[in-house]
């Protein structure tokens, strides 16, 4: 199946117009609309400052491997 991907801009009223699409008119397509991905360093930007914030955090730095590994495991069985 041929795919072609491309962006557009929601106008108001909540419409969308994709226009130059590679299909002969008549053709019946399907459609699929997302948020625009982020730019690989956005992401990255982003989970650094996610990061950095959960580093800063008071009491962290007193948390032992085995208590989150013991946190982790709680988690997973539902306690």
């Amino acid at each position: 199946m041929k795919a072609y991907e491309t962006v557009a801009t929601v106008q108001d009223p909540g419409e969308v117009r994709v226009a130059g699409v590679p299909f002969a008119p008549g053709t019946e397509v399907e459609v699929t609309i997302s948020p625009r991905r982020r730019a690989a360093e956005e992401f990255v930007a982003a989970w650094q400052l996610v990061c950095t914030q959960l580093r800063e955090r008071p009491g962290l730095e007193t948390i032992s491997d085995d208590e989150i590994r013991d946190e982790i495991d709680r988690y997973r069985t539902g306690q």
